[in-house]
C-alpha cells in the first residue's frame, strides 16, 4: 500500500513541476493568454484522469486529487467559454458564419475516433454491444459544450440580427446556464454523482469564462491592487470554504449544490490570482494542453484496457499505466484528429 501512494504522489510531483517547469517572474499585467490556458487544460485533464479512476484502485493520494475533480472540470468549461466570447469578439460575422463547422468538427472528430477504438476493444473483448450506440455515443461533458454551443449561437444570432443589447444577450445567456444547472440539481434528487446531474455544479464554469471576457480589465485592475493581500485572502478562504464543504455536502442545496459551487468559484479565482505575477509554458504542459481533449475522451477507454489485460495490478501501477497509456494514447489521436479538423474548419 505504501508503494502505491509512493506512485501516486510521484505522478502529482511530475504534474506539479511539469506545470511550473521555465515558469518566470512576469512584470507585466495578468493575462489569459494561450500559454497559461494551455497549462490550465493540461493540469485539468489530468486530475480528472485521477478522478475516474475505479473505486478498487483507490489510494489516499488518489483520492487527495480527487477532490478537486470539479473544479477541473469547471476550469476547462470556463476557458471554452472565454475562448468563443474572445473569437467572436474579435470577428462576429466571420465567426458565426463558419460557427457549426468549426465546433462541431474540433468536438466530434476526436470523439468519432475514441469511438470507433471503442468498438474495436468490445471486439476484441468479446463483449455485448451495440455498433451504432458505440458509434455514436458523446460523453456527457461533450454534451454540455454543445448545449451552450447552440445558446450562444442563437443569442449572438439574434443579437446581430435584431440589433439587441449586448448587455441584455449576456443576461440571456447567464439566465439560460444558472437556470440549466438548478433546473439539472432539482430534478436529480437520486442522483450520485455530477455525470448524473449532466455537470450540474461545473456548468458553471460556462458562466465564470464570459464574466471573465467582459469584466477583463477590471478583473486585472483588481489584481493588480494589493495582490498579495487578497491571494492571502482567497487561499485562506479556499481552505474555509472546503472545510466548510466537507462538513455539509450532504446538506440538500445549501452543501450539496451552493457551497460546492462557491467553493469551485473561489478556488479558481484563487488560481488566477496565484498566477498572476508568473508566465508559464514549456514543451511538456503545452503537449498536455494541446491534448487535453482527447485526454477528457480516451482516459476510461485507457482504463478499461488496462484492467481487461492487467486486472491484478496494484493501485499505483494501475495509476501509472493509465496516465503513461492515456497520454500516448491521446497524442496519437489528437495527431490524427487535427489533420482531419483541419480540412474540415474554414
Amino acid at each position: 500500500m505504501k508503494i502505491d501512494i509512493i506512485l501516486t504522489f510521484m505522478l502529482i510531483v511530475l504534474l506539479i513541476v511539469s506545470a511550473l517547469w521555465k515558469s518566470a517572474p512576469k512584470g507585466g499585467p495578468f493575462s489569459f493568454d494561450k500559454n497559461f490556458t494551455g497549462v490550465l487544460k493540461g493540469v485539468s485533464a489530468i486530475v480528472v484522469v485521477f478522478v475516474h479512476v475505479p473505486e478498487l484502485y483507490h489510494n489516499a493520494a488518489q483520492r487527495m486529487v480527487m477532490c478537486f475533480g470539479f473544479v477541473a472540470v469547471t476550469v476547462f468549461f470556463m476557458i471554452s467559454a472565454y475562448g468563443m466570447q474572445f473569437s467572436i469578439n474579435r470577428s462576429p460575422s466571420k465567426y458565426l458564419s463558419h460557427f457549426w463547422r468549426n465546433r462541431l468538427a474540433s468536438l466530434l472528430i476526436p470523439c468519432l475516433l475514441v469511438n470507433l477504438f471503442c468498438i474495436v476493444f468490445n471486439v476484441c473483448a468479446g463483449r455485448n454491444f451495440s455498433l451504432l450506440e458505440s458509434l455514436i455515443n458523446i460523453p456527457g461533458f461533450v454534451c454540455v459544450l454543445l448545449q451552450y454551443c447552440a445558446l450562444f449561437f442563437v443569442v449572438m444570432h439574434c443579437q446581430q440580427r435584431f440589433k439587441i443589447t449586448p448587455s441584455i444577450c449576456r443576461a440571456i445567456m447567464i439566465a439560460a446556464v444558472v437556470g440549466s444547472s438548478l433546473f439539472l440539481y432539482l430534478s436529480s434528487p437520486d442522483a450520485k454523482n455530477s455525470s448524473e446531474m449532466g455537470w450540474c455544479y461545473e456548468r458553471m464554469g460556462l458562466v465564470w469564462g464570459l464574466l471573465l471576457f467582459l469584466s477583463f480589465a477590471k478583473i486585472v485592475e483588481f489584481m493588480n491592487s494589493r495582490w498579495f493581500l487578497k491571494t492571502l485572502a482567497l487561499g485562506f478562504l479556499s481552505v474555509t470554504l472546503g472545510v466548510a464543504y466537507l462538513m455539509t455536502k450532504s446538506v440538500w442545496f445549501y452543501g450539496e449544490y451552493l457551497l460546492k459551487i462557491v467553493l469551485g468559484f473561489v478556488i479558481v479565482s484563487f488560481v488566477l490570482f496565484l498566477s498572476r505575477k508568473r508566465s508559464f509554458g514549456n514543451a511538456v504542459v503545452n503537449h498536455l494542453g494541446a491534448i487535453s481533449y482527447e485526454i477528457y475522451l480516451s482516459h476510461g477507454l485507457v482504463m478499461r484496457v488496462i484492467l481487461y489485460l492487467f486486472p491484478t495490478v496494484s493501485s499505483g501501477v494501475f495509476l501509472v499505466l493509465t496516465m503513461t497509456f492515456t497520454i500516448a494514447f491521446s497524442t496519437a489521436v489528437h495527431k490524427v484528429s487535427s489533420k482531419l479538423v483541419s480540412r474540415v474548419r474554414v
